[in-house]
């Protein structure tokens, strides 16, 4: 007879081999695929560049992708990420008729749209910015302008290393480029519209940059969306890197509804000096996976950040938003204020830390996060964390986790609601404080349409 305590080491013996055997397939695997595109990617001529997306090629081929014995990815699951083999394809598709006639109609004094990760300019709104600034796209910089663009862009000293990062700068190849230079005030936003065709298992690295001089103000948004609901399964990949100097205010939107087989992996990282603002707004609703990843250092006195996010998971969705304020600099401030809703079966996940050096003191940080469970099946981790070094400072954190109240559905339903109309209108009173903080999707948004139809379509967001 084989002992219970045997069988269940020899399981985890064979679990974790399969574990590592899937590891090394992965890691092979984009390895073989930048071999592939390496030729192919933009600016492989520029030494500096090809330094760089080989020694974050070795970093993760080092580490691989992460699993859930890793803290911060301990319940994000990542089995699709691990066993779909996907490939850059950078083939710019065209639009659909309809689709390419409603940008058209709905054009922006600024608009950069990316369609499968590739630049298209046919459908972009191309401005001259005051001052001299640019708004234009990272491949084009690194083939006409790559002089300033490493004059302004230090990657190593703005983006927080982790292995989706490493795999996204190996294959960077487009994006955005904006640069603002000093007193740039633009008085309409920025529209970075990424649409995805959902072509089956396409990798699509995206680079985007943003370098505000100082005593520059702009908006910034940024949209994911599909250019059919029911797209296939792909991979989509975003770095955007932000450089604030002193005295600088930039609003970032970020909104994403990808394909309903879609993995979105995000990261976004801010570096502030002397008396400037950075406000990070999030939106988060389709996809199978979205993992949304913000990094924020406030390097210099006077530094001020604002985070704020909705996330609505349903069905078997997964919804992960990490978050990481770090007060490096004495006299600075940052508050984060997340809001979350699941249901079905779907499972969402906020991480947010606030770290507070030693010689930050008289900083103040405020960090909140509450969720709504809307169903028995439904799952919601929240971990808030502080980590302070020195006296002298205001921090709070706090977060919760609840139902829909009974006697306030009962209450509505006397009123003549019928249940479902009760649950939307608590629903909709739940959200509609964070979305009045966040302007730009407070005015666009159709709530009624989102909670009745989580697919939403392209026409609402372009």
């Amino acid at each position: 007879v084989i002992p219970l305590s045997y069988k269940k080491n020899l399981w985890s013996k064979i679990m974790l081999n399969n574990k590592i055997n899937k590891d090394v397939a992965a890691i092979a695997h984009y390895r073989s695929e930048y071999l592939r595109v390496e030729k192919n990617l933009a600016g492989n001529t520029l030494t500096p560049l090809q330094d760089i997306r080989l020694a974050a090629l070795e970093e993760f081929s080092r580490t691989g992708f992460p699993s859930k014995k890793q803290e911060d990815w301990k319940y994000t699951s990542l089995t699709a990420l691990g066993e779909t083999p996907f490939s850059f394809q950078p083939v710019l598709s065209q639009l659909n008729n309809a689709t390419q006639t409603r940008l058209e109609q709905l054009a922006t004094s600024y608009r950069l749209v990316f369609i499968n990760g590739l630049f298209a300019k046919h459908l972009s709104t191309l401005a001259i910015l005051p001052h001299h600034g640019m708004m234009t796209h990272f491949a084009g910089m690194l083939e006409h302008h790559p002089e300033q663009l490493f004059a302004h862009w230090q990657p190593k000293d703005t983006i927080e290393k982790n292995s989706f990062v490493h795999l996204n700068t190996a294959f960077m190849h487009d994006g955005a480029y904006i640069y603002l230079p000093a007193n740039t005030q633009l008085q309409s936003p920025i529209e970075l519209l990424f649409i995805q065709t959902g072509e089956q298992e396409q990798f699509i690295p995206l680079r985007n940059i943003i370098i505000a001089e100082e005593n520059s103000h702009a908006i910034i948004v940024e949209k994911y969306i599909p250019a059919q609901k029911n797209s296939a399964q792909y991979f989509t990949s975003t770095v955007t890197e932000c450089t604030l100097a002193p005295h600088s205010h930039v609003q970032h939107y970020k909104y994403i509804s990808e394909g309903e087989k879609a993995l979105h992996i995000g990261n976004l990282s801010a570096t502030q000096q002397k008396n400037s603002q950075f406000a990070a707004y999030s939106l988060a609703l389709s996809a199978a996976l979205i993992r949304s990843d913000v990094h924020i250092k406030l390097l210099q006195p006077d530094a001020q950040c604002q985070l704020k996010g909705l996330y609505y998971a349903t069905e078997q969705q997964q919804i992960d938003h990490h978050t990481v304020v770090d007060h490096v600099s004495p006299h600075t401030r940052s508050e984060a204020f997340y809001k979350g809703v699941s249901d079905a079966k779907a499972r969402a996940v906020f991480n947010g830390k606030v770290i507070v050096r030693s010689q930050a003191i008289k900083s103040k940080a405020q960090q909140l996060n509450k969720n709504l469970l809307l169903s028995s099946h439904a799952e919601i981790n929240s971990k808030p964390q502080l980590e302070i070094f020195t006296d002298d400072i205001q921090c709070t954190h706090g977060t919760s986790i609840a139902q829909l109240d009974k006697e306030a559905l009962f209450y509505l339903q006397t009123r003549g609601l019928t249940a479902v109309q009760a649950s939307e209108v608590l629903i909709l009173a739940f959200i509609q404080d964070i979305l009045q903080q966040m302007p730009l999707f407070n005015d666009e948004v159709s709530l009624a349409q989102h909670l009745k139809n989580k697919w939403v379509n392209a026409d609402v967001f372009v």
